[in-house]
C-alpha cells in the first residue's frame, strides 16, 4: 500500500498563537510612572528689604507698586526616582495665590515668569511676614545667598553666575490660578543633571521678564502656606525603566522556545484513496 506524506505544524503553535503574538507586539516589559514631587525648601528675596529674608511665607517674584523687585527659589528632593530611570518629560506646576490691587498704579500687569536653573546653593530660612523677617546666618537675602557668609555675584543673583543664563521654560502669568511649565528639553536636562549628579542640586529661580513694569509682581503658593489648602511648587516627572536582566532573558527564551515549536512538522501518514482495498461488486440474486 503506498500512502502520501504531509506536513502539518505542531498542535502546540496554533494554541500559543494568542501568546506568540503579544510577546512581539509587547516586548519584554518596560515601566512608566509619573512621580509628583513638592519643593522641600523654597523662599524669596526682596529688594527693598536686602537683608531681610522670606523663607517662611508665601513665594514672590516680579515687581511690586512700590517699584521694588523679588525673586523666588525653590528646590525638589529627587531620591525618589531610579538611578537607572530615563526621564521622559518634566513640568513644574505653580499656584498664583495674590496680584497686586488693580486700584493701584494701573493694577496688575501680566509678564512672561521663566524658570532658571540655580548653579550656586543658597538658605531657605524662616523669615515671616508678607516683607520678610531679619535673616539669620545662611538664610538667602536679597544681598546674600547665604546671609554673613556667600554673597551672589550682584544683589539678586546674577545671571550665568548663580542662575543659568538661558531660561528653562517660560510661562505667561495673569491673574489667580494654577500655571504648569510644559516639558522642554532644557527642563529635561536640568533633572537629568540632578538625578546623575545630586550635589548639583539648587532648584529653580522664578523670575519675571518683566521686572520694569509695576504691577508684575505675584504671590505663589509655598510650603508654608497658610491652612496648607494651596500646594507648594511641584514638580512633575515621567520616566521609565527597562526590565530586569533576568526579564528580559525569559522573555527571549520564551520567544526561542516559541519560535522551535512553530517551526517543528509532524509527519502524518495517510492512505490514499486511489490504493484502498476494493469491495467485490455486488449482485442480485
Amino acid at each position: 500500500m503506498k500512502t502520501n506524506r504531509l506536513m502539518k505544524y505542531n498542535h502546540a503553535w496554533i494554541t500559543a498563537g494568542p501568546l506568540w503574538i503579544a510577546l512581539l507586539t509587547l516586548g519584554p516589559c518596560v515601566l512608566a510612572a509619573t512621580l509628583t514631587l513638592a519643593a522641600i525648601a523654597d523662599t524669596s528675596i526682596f529688594e527693598s528689604k536686602p537683608d531681610s529674608n522670606l523663607g517662611a511665607t508665601t513665594l514672590v517674584s516680579g515687581t511690586n507698586q512700590a517699584y521694588s523687585r523679588s525673586r523666588s527659589m525653590f528646590a525638589f528632593d529627587l531620591g525618589a526616582i531610579p538611578l537607572d530611570a530615563l526621564i521622559t518629560g518634566v513640568q513644574v506646576a505653580l499656584y498664583v495665590t495674590r496680584q497686586p490691587d488693580p486700584d493701584q498704579h494701573g493694577g496688575p500687569v501680566n509678564s512672561d515668569f521663566s524658570l532658571y536653573r540655580m548653579l550656586v546653593s543658597w538658605g531657605e530660612g524662616s523669615g515671616t511676614d508678607n516683607t520678610g523677617s531679619a535673616a539669620m546666618a545662611g538664610d538667602a537675602t536679597w544681598n546674600e545667598r547665604h546671609c554673613a557668609a556667600d554673597s551672589w555675584g550682584t544683589p539678586g543673583g546674577l545671571i550665568g553666575t548663580d542662575f543659568a543664563s538661558t531660561p528653562s521654560a517660560t510661562m505667561a502669568i495673569g491673574g489667580i490660578g494654577s500655571y504648569i511649565w510644559g516639558s522642554s528639553s532644557t527642563l529635561l536636562d536640568d533633572v537629568t543633571i540632578w538625578q546623575t549628579h545630586p550635589a548639583a542640586n539648587f532648584g529653580f529661580m522664578l523670575l519675571s521678564q518683566d521686572e520694569a513694569s509695576l504691577g508684575s509682581a505675584r504671590r505663589f503658593g509655598s510650603k508654608e502656606q497658610p491652612g496648607g489648602a494651596i500646594a507648594p511648587a511641584q514638580l512633575l516627572v515621567t520616566y521609565t525603566l527597562a526590565p530586569e536582566p533576568e526579564v528580559a532573558s525569559l522573555w527571549l527564551l520564551g520567544l526561542a522556545g516559541l519560535a522551535l515549536r512553530r517551526a517543528r512538522p509532524q509527519n502524518l501518514t495517510i492512505s490514499s484513496p486511489s490504493h484502498m482495498p476494493r469491495s467485490a461488486p455486488s449482485h442480485p440474486c
